[in-house]
């Protein structure tokens, strides 16, 4: 359980309860202010585990809510009810929740909004959208839009502090079970997502208490997926602490750094602990300022894989590992990422250790811990060290190392991917577009992977499975191919479709709010949109040009049929 702080207030808002006969609610919260902040104790509440608290349609100002407790089989939920709710605070986060367990914060609570809580401005500098805090455990975020932040979309930890010995690592709090998803957050103030305290790590730590290091607090099970972030001024994503399963998944970043704060304009940051981060796209904004994604000691086993990156500035992916691996028959696995035009190389890998309490290791490298480098498309790096006086040569610039040793121990670990300057060449479905799929069999991507399924990779960024063909496609995305994988579709779906003379092409794809198709032969095209199990969800006829709007859709894979002048093609469309 939470530890229970006794905190006296000298105001609060005494809320009253009441019954509701709609949105499923058990409890509605009444009597909130707009234009100061709704302090809400969860002893001036009568609810129990299990139950759905219910915010009713307006706007008001932030929350901050206090002690409340489900369980793990029963959470309490708190939801919108009766239409949005909208929250424009001046000084202090959006929505807060302290020494509080097992919640679920969501904006499901009317079906007419796929954001039915909309936070719209925290003013305050130091301010985030949604703050976990205070020693709280055990929460899922989801259905939020967030904008105009002071500071992060969401945050959530919990700094060591003097003051508190239970904010220690060493008292044995940690934040569990954190699920974020399907919230769109955009125009922060500094990070879209903060998870994890970043001051210190195994060795080192920026807090002392009367000389006596303190460490932020291990966070387990952690699963960030299907988020939207647009218009970032620092990292996309900062995770830290993880030591068991901490996933990143099926995420959009897009137009992040905005602020060019060095060694804060990450995509991803992701710090100490054991992590797989695959199917997200990350794509740098139109100044060119966010940096690829950072490693900083991730641990043995770490998964890197189906993840796209578009022009980032820097390295495509930043690996630094600045403690011993914990396991040394196990490095990193790398693989199937596309990586379009970096600043500098595709990957770069640094295996010097810098923290450490053997002094007999510092300074060395950890070249015989083994780290794979298979099925990545690397695309045109800014690098050029053929061209250079040093010990590295054209790989390199590909795939980039500290030192000589760990390249030379790497070699035989770097296999089946694809480097090249000529994206031109390379078979792609429409780079105009930033679609870095194969366009057909004839692709140079397919079929030339090595299998990797060994590793848990089977499937690709948009969840189709591995492999299609005979093998192993290169790259993020795999193509699609004649199998039993449209068994029990609609005979509709034929799969002489999937290779019609009909030239259409889909855009974004994956998408979110609305999707484009071009290249028709006619103004007018039909398009229904089929679900993976067979449901046709989408029957209209739009302009070839025109913007469609899919918000309603639920995430998953679907088929879009495109119909133009008697000639049909099918095409795969992901919806995030």
């Amino acid at each position: 359980m939470v530890r229970k702080l006794h905190f006296t207030f000298l105001f609060f808002l005494v809320l009253q309860t009441v019954r509701a006969q709609s949105c499923n609610c058990d409890v509605t919260l009444t009597g909130l202010k707009q234009n100061s902040l709704n302090i809400i104790l969860a002893s001036q509440v009568n609810y129990a585990p299990g139950n759905t608290i219910c915010i009713p349609a307006g706007t008001y100002a932030g929350f901050r809510f206090f002690d409340f407790e489900g369980t793990d089989t029963e959470p309490v939920t708190f939801t919108n009810c009766g239409g949005k709710v909208e929250i424009v605070e001046q000084q202090y986060t959006g929505i807060a929740f302290k020494r509080s367990e097992f919640i679920r914060i969501t904006g499901t609570g009317d079906q007419a909004f796929e954001y039915g809580i909309h936070i719209k401005e925290v003013a305050n500098g130091g301010s985030s959208g949604i703050g976990i805090e205070d020693l709280s455990s055990d929460f899922e975020i989801d259905h939020i839009e967030i904008e105009n932040t002071g500071f992060a979309g969401i945050m959530a930890k919990t700094d060591p502090s003097c003051s508190n010995p239970d904010t220690w690592r060493s008292n044995g709090y940690v934040l569990k079970n954190l699920e974020i998803h399907h919230n769109y957050i955009h125009h922060t103030g500094a990070e879209g997502i903060y998870i994890g305290y970043t001051g210190g790590y195994k060795i080192k730590t920026n807090r002392s208490c009367n000389g006596t290091p303190i460490f932020g607090h291990w966070l387990e099970n952690v699963d960030i997926h299907h988020n939207l972030l647009e218009h970032i001024a620092w990292d996309g994503i900062q995770l830290n602490l993880v030591r068991e399963n901490g996933w990143i998944r099926d995420n959009t970043i897009i137009d992040y750094g905005t602020d060019n704060r060095y060694a804060q304009d990450f995509a991803m940051s992701i710090g100490g602990g054991i992590y797989s981060i695959y199917n997200n796209y990350m794509e740098n904004g139109p100044a060119n300022l966010g940096q690829g994604m950072q490693f900083i000691s991730a641990e043995s086993g770490t998964k890197i894989y189906n993840n796209v990156l578009v022009k980032p500035d820097f390295h495509g992916i930043f690996m630094h590992n600045r403690h011993e691996f914990d396991d040394a028959n196990e490095g990193y696995y790398v693989a199937n990422n596309t990586i379009v035009e970096p600043g500098d190389s595709g990957v770069y890998y640094n295996t010097v250790i810098t923290q450490t309490n053997d002094a007999s290791l510092k300074y060395s490298t950890q070249e015989n811990v083994p780290t794979y480098f298979v099925n990545n498309l690397i695309v045109d790096p800014g690098n050029d060290h053929a061209s250079g006086n040093t010990w590295k040569g054209d790989q390199e610039s590909y795939f980039d190392f500290n030192k000589r040793i760990e390249r030379d121990s790497s070699l035989s670990r770097i296999y089946s991917n694809i480097m090249t300057r000529q994206m031109d060449t390379l078979g792609l479905t429409a780079t105009a577009t930033n679609d870095f799929s194969p366009a057909d069999s004839s692709s140079d991507l397919v079929d030339a992977g090595s299998d990797v399924s060994a590793w848990g990779i089977v499937s690709d960024i948009t969840n189709l499975a591995r492999p299609q063909g005979g093998d192993f496609d290169i790259g993020a995305y795999e193509l699609f191919s004649s199998t039993p994988f449209l068994a029990g579709l609609p005979d509709e779906i034929q799969l002489s479709d999937f290779d019609n003379e009909l030239e259409a092409f889909v855009f974004p794809n994956p998408a979110h709010s609305n999707i484009q198709v071009k290249n028709v032969v006619d103004s007018k095209v039909n398009l229904k949109l089929i679900s993976f199990d067979g449901r046709t969800v989408l029957d209209k006829t739009y302009n070839s040009n025109e913007t469609i709007q899919i918000e309603e859709f639920s995430s998953g894979l679907y088929f879009l049929k495109i119909t133009s002048k008697n000639k049909s093609v099918i095409k795969r469309l992901v919806i995030r």
